[in-house]
């Protein structure tokens, strides 16, 4: 039998960094198996529904290489992906339980549901449906039915029996079905609650895993009970770990800082996104730490996902990113930054079209060893873009670098510039400046610090940038002369 995996989510905001995580396992199971991974919305609760939250899931996941096999942007056999487009469907196997006995009419008011909570909690008790309903007479069903009562769906839960399974990540699950409540199937609006609509879609769509988070482990008892009111067989079953903010508390899910996008939208690289957040309760049962998607597909094993919740760290992910960022070739590291400045910083981007692609590409390679995001890029690249401003002559003074007033200053500038006159334009690395800077400080009797920190104070303008020998080799001999000129004039 073909393994198929399904990310369900409803479309109430974002999407989670967890559910990116739950995405991932779902699709590199079924990559793996040669299955199929589907995409779909449950959306019967109608009081949460964000109108842009699947666009934006869907787009999301586009851009970071999951793009499920069957979903609402791309139909397959078993359409609809929308369960407010399957009502029809539920009715039907609605009609079916209570036509065996499997469910029952409950009538209970919300007023009378709310007290008898309210009562339970008082007495310490489990919060549960106290089975008013369950034993109406036909004679009591058909009048209230007859008279038009509002009514709910109930799954009619065996008396007596214990609910086994296997779960590959928990292991094994037994409940008693007296601990079980006897969960609302269908709303009084007529749509049907997420315990009915996902076993029935998970069914009809052919799925054969479900991969998901461990707050839905204590429903599986009652979704393992419709499979057999249903005579169906259920899929497997694995219930992946929390992730955890620092500290150990649970990740909120409605918070922006949290959202997968938000992420995309700082400038973390796909590869890094997708390499550490695999790793996030998943033992590769190796030393190593980096994988490509490819090597993810070929190694991941359910049986090595951990029980315990995993800790989200932005450090940690920072660390990955960093290392794709120095491993990238430049040229598809530009081509990567392109595409991001298009959608998330337009000015920029207009920027560096601007300039010469070469030169842009040497500033990001040389930066790409100093930032651990895009969006780091642009604050330490406006004196490559814009004319430098003129530092304060504190900013030039440093005792530490021998440099005690502006005459030493002005003496190492114009010592900077004679020896860029002296060289041609073609500067072909870093180590060549430096071999000329050596030379020439040595010669001039000064202290190397003595002449790079003025350098790099006049070339950038700024207190922190990166050192005089990289601005030189990034600005090209004739703009560091300009540059230099422009300083020195100030302090005639």
């Amino acid at each position: 039998m073909a393994v198929v995996t399904r990310f369900a989510p409803s479309p109430t905001g974002y999407l989670h960094i967890g559910s990116l995580r739950t995405v991932l396992y779902n699709f590199l199971y079924a990559k793996q198996q040669e299955g199929k991974f589907l995409l779909r919305v449950e959306d019967t609760d109608r009081t949460r529904l964000v109108d842009w939250s699947v666009e934006n899931m869907i787009e999301v996941l586009t851009s970071v290489g999951l793009t499920p096999d069957e979903g609402p942007n791309k139909a397959g056999d078993v359409w609809p992906y929308y369960q407010s487009e399957r009502l029809d469907i539920y009715r039907k196997h609605i009609d079916q339980l209570l036509e065996n006995d499997k469910a029952y009419y409950c009538f209970c008011s919300s007023e009378r549901l709310t007290e008898l909570r309210d009562e339970q909690t008082e007495l310490g008790l489990p919060t549960k449906y106290d089975k008013h309903c369950r034993y109406l007479s036909d004679d009591e069903l058909k009048e209230k039915l007859d008279s038009g009562v509002s009514y709910t769906v109930r799954l009619k839960v065996p008396e007596g029996k214990k609910v086994r399974f296997q779960d590959t990540v928990v292991g094994k699950i037994e409940v008693d079905t007296k601990d079980i409540d006897e969960q609302v199937l269908l709303k009084s609006d007529g749509f049907p609650t997420y315990h009915l609509a996902n076993i029935v879609d998970d069914h009809l769509m052919g799925v054969t895993h479900v991969i998901r988070w461990n707050e839905w482990t204590p429903s599986a008892p009652k979704h393992i009970l419709l499979y057999e009111a249903f005579g169906w067989t259920p899929p497997t079953f694995s219930h992946l770990p929390l992730l955890l903010a620092t500290g150990g508390k649970k990740l909120s899910k409605r918070t922006w800082d949290v959202s997968a996008e938000i992420f995309l939208e700082k400038g973390y690289l796909v590869e890094a996104i997708i390499n550490y957040i695999a790793l996030l309760g998943w033992n590769p049962k190796t030393t190593e730490e980096f994988f490509t998607m490819d090597e993810l597909i070929e190694r991941f094993n359910l049986d090595h996902v951990n029980k315990s919740g995993a800790i989200f760290d932005v450090e940690r992910l920072n660390f990955f990113n960093a290392h794709y960022l120095k491993t990238s070739n430049i040229d598809i590291l530009y081509k990567t930054l392109l595409d991001y400045l298009k959608k998330y910083d337009e000015d920029f981007y207009n920027t560096l079209q601007k300039s010469d692609e070469e030169y842009n590409k040497n500033i990001l390679n040389e930066l790409k060893t100093r930032i651990k995001k895009f969006d780091e890029l642009k604050w330490l690249t406006t004196f490559f873009y814009t004319d430098a401003k003129i530092a304060s002559d504190e900013l030039f003074i440093n005792p530490k670098m021998k440099i005690t007033d502006m005459e030493v200053v002005k003496k190492s500038l114009e010592l900077t510039k004679e020896l860029l006159e002296n060289t041609d334009n073609s500067i072909e690395s870093i180590d060549s400046i430096k071999n000329f800077f050596v030379e020439w400080i040595k010669a001039a009797e000064m202290k190397n610090g003595q002449v790079l920190w003025p350098a790099r104070v006049a070339l950038s303008g700024e207190e922190f940038s990166p050192g005089a020998l990289e601005m030189v080799y990034l600005l090209w001999r004739d703009e560091s002369i300009k540059r230099l000129n422009k300083v020195l004039e100030s302090i005639k």
